[in-house]
């Protein structure tokens, strides 16, 4: 069924103007963060807290708030310690990949070394759970607690499957919906309960934010293998490096060209680098590439139909033009 009162406004992302002001509560609430921390660790903090990213976790929370009833201090903070919980694990994700660039700035690991980078990411983990208490109920603290295990299960998960190619396309999934999806369903989820939506909707919202989140990780991975660092502002071509099975790698895998199908499993089972640029002009590339975005985009479409659930307002609104953004994204992948 398709939704045609949504409207595509493409890159104008009315959704984040909508809650700019919002937005900046959350990052705010962030940085009045770091002096909670003992004065050693607060300047390391300061860097690592610099919140320069697209803020897509707070900004479905707070849509989602907006849609069910009205923003409020605690979708707020609810925003804050989700955008937390995802920047300490880039700052793992940036030690396991070894990546010395993230949002155009020196990674922590660059900056100070993997023990200490690895450190400070457990610190703000850390605190982003005890701000979680300040809610002052114990079904909060569960369901905070479930993501943040979740998300690092994930990474665990991942990391003992590298160069794995008994790795099966359902394991992909399942890793990134604990590595990645997580946290977008308790943005979207965190956020009804927040409102006190009835349980049926709640569930529908939390599928909702699954949904975004593995086409966001699809995304990040074709991103990771055609991608250009520089538009990108963050290490590239990692997944080639470390082993990692992603979508648009098994479908390659699954090609009808012999040659590439073996030098992959070759390079894979050999534990090399895979320089997938040398493919970049075939037909079996464009094939496994363009189809990986094609997954993605029916799941921001199956995102999409969820909103039909929710009262029409400027913040359901929002919430699909987001899903219109995220196709963009995808479809600036495809060659």
């Amino acid at each position: 069924m398709s939704i045609p009162f949504f409207s595509k406004l493409r890159a104008q992302k009315h959704y984040h103007q909508l809650i700019k002001s919002d937005l900046k509560k959350v990052s705010e609430f962030i940085e009045s963060q770091i002096t909670c921390f003992e004065p050693q660790v607060a300047d390391y903090m300061e860097t690592v807290c610099h919140t320069k990213g697209k803020l897509l976790r707070p900004s479905l929370a707070l849509l989602i708030a907006g849609a069910t009833g009205g923003i409020t201090n605690n979708h707020i903070k609810l925003g804050a310690i989700l955008e937390m919980i995802h920047m300490a694990s880039l700052v793992h994700d940036d030690v396991i990949d070894n990546a010395d660039k993230r949002r155009d700035e020196v990674t922590a690991n660059a900056l100070w070394g993997n023990n200490l980078a690895v450190l400070l990411g457990d610190v703000l983990f850390s605190h982003a759970m005890m701000v979680g208490t300040e809610f002052d109920s114990p079904e909060f603290c569960r369901r905070l607690s479930k993501t943040v295990m979740d998300v690092c299960q994930g990474e665990v998960i991942q990391s003992s499957r590298l160069h794995d190619l008994s790795m099966t396309r359902d394991e992909y999934f399942h890793i990134i919906g604990l590595k990645t999806a997580a946290l977008f369903s308790a943005a979207t989820g965190g956020a009804a309960w927040i409102s006190q939506v009835n349980p049926d909707l709640e569930r529908s919202l939390y599928q909702f934010g699954d949904l975004l989140g593995t086409a966001y990780q699809i995304y990040d991975d074709c991103l990771d293998m055609v991608g250009n660092e520089d538009n990108a502002g963050k290490t590239l071509h990692t997944d080639a490096d470390k082993g990692k099975l992603t979508l648009p790698i098994f479908n390659l895998l699954d090609c009808n060209s012999p040659d590439i199908v073996s030098a992959i499993r070759e390079a894979i089972e050999n534990k090399e680098s895979i320089d997938y640029s040398q493919w970049n002009d075939t037909e079996a590339f464009r094939e496994a590439l363009n189809s990986a975005v094609e997954t993605a985009l029916g799941k921001t479409e199956a995102a999409r139909e969820i909103l039909w659930l929710l009262p029409q307002t400027e913040y359901r609104e929002a919430l699909a033009e987001l899903t219109f953004y995220m196709d963009e994204l995808l479809e600036n992948c495809k060659i």
